[in-house]
């Protein structure tokens, strides 16, 4: 009976925390991530990244399973962040999968319109973005790189670091 009493303190202590941090954050409750939530388009923050309005509320969204190249990665990272201002339409519909360290809403987000199309998958369809294997174990993702590769397409046109922008970051800070 006591460790339940602790357990619900903390989850209660760090739901309060987490709304302290993130004020204009877009609560996520276990039923609401499990439904589609619609939303409107505010803004294409770079290839991986939107702001969209979400019941009234702002909500910066990291798309799942994709990695696209830094806005520093010239030119990769703005056609990527082009590329998805060209496909991502006003209205969107966010699948929530969870918040990232950041406060970030992690989706994947579709078009809300009759054809449904993910828009992180069509960004590595199309060569604008890589899979985040690390966070992304979608078949879907992986058999569209592999196509996007063999077809050379966008960042698989040549080699260089616009393919792992995990790695460029990751040089960027040594």
């Amino acid at each position: 009976m006591l460790k339940k009493s602790i357990l619900i303190s903390v989850l209660f202590l760090s739901s309060w925390l987490l709304a302290l941090w993130q004020p204009n954050l877009t609560p996520l409750r276990p039923a609401e991530a499990a439904m589609p939530q619609i939303c409107w388009l505010a803004a294409v923050v770079d290839g991986d990244t939107l702001r969209v309005t979400c019941q009234g509320k702002p909500v910066t969204v990291r798309l799942h399973c994709i990695d696209a190249p830094e806005k520093a990665q010239t030119p990769w990272g703005e056609r990527a962040r082009v590329a998805l201002q060209r496909i991502a339409p006003r209205m969107v519909e966010l699948k929530v999968i969870e918040l990232d360290r950041y406060g970030r809403t992690v989706a994947e987000v579709f078009t809300a319109s009759s054809d449904h199309r993910s828009l992180n998958l069509e960004l590595v369809k199309n060569g604008n973005a890589a899979v985040y294997a690390r966070y992304c174990d979608d078949s879907r993702f992986t058999q569209a790189q592999k196509i996007a590769k063999k077809a050379k397409l966008g960042i698989w046109s040549r080699g260089g670091l616009q393919q792992t922008p995990w790695t460029f970051r990751h040089r960027q800070k040594n």
